[in-house]
């Protein structure tokens, strides 16, 4: 029998919603400041082919995450079958291991093997943690009570808190709860771009005998206090589902038949491998769940190309025009306009997506758009962008980024980004009626982002020393695949256009 998750507060939504601003306003900045990282930090320039070192510790990281995501998804579920909130548990220790791989990088890093390559892969078991339980926290929430009266009192309203006789189905409708997760992992790539980003040179201009490598050093120290900070945060307010479910007594719900209680109790426990192969086994079947998969693939790749490649194509240009050169500008520290305009650039897109939530959010749930079709919007955005982007450095031999051209580009792969990463979670959250394995389906998921991001890391990080632009032309046909997909599984489904969003 499904049991709703009763008693969800306003206070419960604000911590899941924190959590994907806090996680990802990190990730942007580790992504965005890497080239300087490497350059500043290390002394690796672009001649010694710091793309290439790029795509390595990308690399690394993805297949971190792509290892551990399905495993942590199934530690979840397994977890929660203990009767302990996993989802709860696991999310906010993700931040305690990205704290320490902070430190590592602030503190401990002089060589990119093995002191970064390992701390960037603590770094990725971190991040994985966390992002591959927002499809779950976003199931939970959208089988709740919740409702937005209860910012009004800031308490939980009481509800029929133990009766048993209630079966929720899942809210086929949740695409404002999955445009306000949109919304605030939007804000927190903004917050990131406007803060996080400027707060090495900040340092630099508030000391003046520092250099760009001191800021650098000293502000990854600090943005690991501040995930240390999230991590005790999400501990005390996350939902606990397992704290609600535990207030119902075993007589409500096994009955009151000893024998039956112990072979209900076997039921609820599967083995961890046996909760792996029924979430493997739910996303051979279905392809509402299939179609989330190839979403993550193409929303994480997108969200690597516009936090690392864009800063990248941006110290291309002010390093091959020699920008950077303290010699030729004894004015300025080292690509102090470069890095400024990176986080300007980002922020538009990073803006721009934002922006733009709530209307995927409207268009998922509007009954005559619905999945489906805002699938294929965002594709199609996509797909435009990155292939436009292209486009416009057409016979140039070094790409300016300062054109309109590159900015309108830049927006609308931020536009597609922000479109699929809502359209797929909403649409794995609300795929399987059984909650009990959302975990597994949720580290699969994570998965599939990462195999996006592990290909385009690597091979656009090499391609990106001979053509700066590559990473965003393997961008533009992973749209185009997406495309493809969503038109052939629609059409599998007895040629009816509106059953994935059934």
């Amino acid at each position: 029998m499904s049991l709703n998750n009763n008693n969800y507060s306003a206070g419960n939504l604000v911590a899941f919603n924190y959590a994907g601003f806090a996680c990802i306003s990190i990730v942007v900045f580790l992504s965005s400041t890497q080239p300087f990282y490497l350059s500043e930090v290390l002394g690796i320039n672009i001649d010694d082919k710091i793309g290439s070192t790029i795509g390595t510790l990308g690399f690394a990281d993805e297949l971190t995450a792509i290892i551990s995501a399905p495993l942590i998804g199934t530690l979840v579920d397994k977890i929660n079958s203990k009767g302990i909130s996993g989802t709860k548990l696991i999310q906010s220790l993700s931040f305690l291991v990205i704290a320490i791989s902070l430190i590592g990088y602030g503190t401990l890093s002089s060589n990119v093997i093995p002191d970064l390559i390992f701390f960037r892969c603590l770094f990725a078991l971190g991040v994985t943690s966390c992002m591959s339980l927002v499809t779950v926290l976003l199931n939970e929430l959208s089988n709740s009570d919740f409702s937005f009266r209860k910012f009004v009192f800031w308490k939980t309203v009481p509800d029929l808190q133990y009766q048993t006789d209630i079966t929720p189905t899942t809210n086929r409708r949740n695409g404002k709860y999955a445009a306000l997760i949109g919304i605030s992992t939007g804000l927190g790539a903004i917050f990131a771009v406007s803060n996080f980003l400027t707060l090495p040179i900040k340092l630099v201009n508030w000391y003046p005998s520092w250099t760009l490598k001191d800021g650098l050093k000293t502000s990854y120290n600090l943005i690991a206090g501040y995930a240390f900070l999230s991590f005790l945060l999400l501990h005390i307010f996350l939902y606990d589902k397992n704290k609600q479910i535990n207030q119902i007594s075993h007589d409500e719900l096994l009955g009151d038949n000893d024998d039956d209680n112990e072979d209900n109790n076997i039921k609820l426990k599967p083995s961890y491998f046996e909760l792996l192969q029924r979430g493997i086994e739910l996303s051979k079947e279905n392809h509402k769940v299939q179609l989330s998969y190839v979403g993550a693939f193409v929303a994480r790749s997108t969200t690597v190309a516009t936090s690392v490649f864009i800063p990248l194509i941006v110290y291309n240009y002010y390093y091959k025009q020699k920008l950077c050169d303290v010699t030729e500008y004894p004015n300025k520290k080292n690509c102090y306009d470069g890095y400024i305009f990176a986080a300007i650039l980002t922020g538009v897109a990073q803006t721009v997506a934002l922006i733009s939530a709530p209307v995927w959010g409207y268009l998922i749930d509007l009954k005559s758009v619905g999945k489906f079709k805002t699938f294929l919007f965002s594709g199609v955005i996509g797909l435009i962008g990155n292939y436009g982007l292209c486009l416009t450095s057409s016979g140039e031999e070094l790409y300016d980024p300062h054109t309109f051209g590159c900015f309108m580009m830049v927006s609308l792969i931020g536009i597609s980004q922000i479109g699929i990463i809502i359209t797929s979670m909403s649409l794995l959250s609300t795929s399987s009626e059984d909650p009990n394995h959302m975990g597994s389906l949720s580290g699969l998921y994570s998965l599939s982002g990462g195999l996006g991001i592990l290909i385009i890391t690597k091979l656009g990080g090499m391609l990106s020393d001979s053509w700066i632009l590559a990473p965003f032309f393997i961008l533009g046909t992973f749209n185009l695949i997406l495309i493809v997909l969503c038109l052939i599984w629609n059409r599998d489904e007895n040629n009816d256009y509106r059953r994935l969003d059934d």
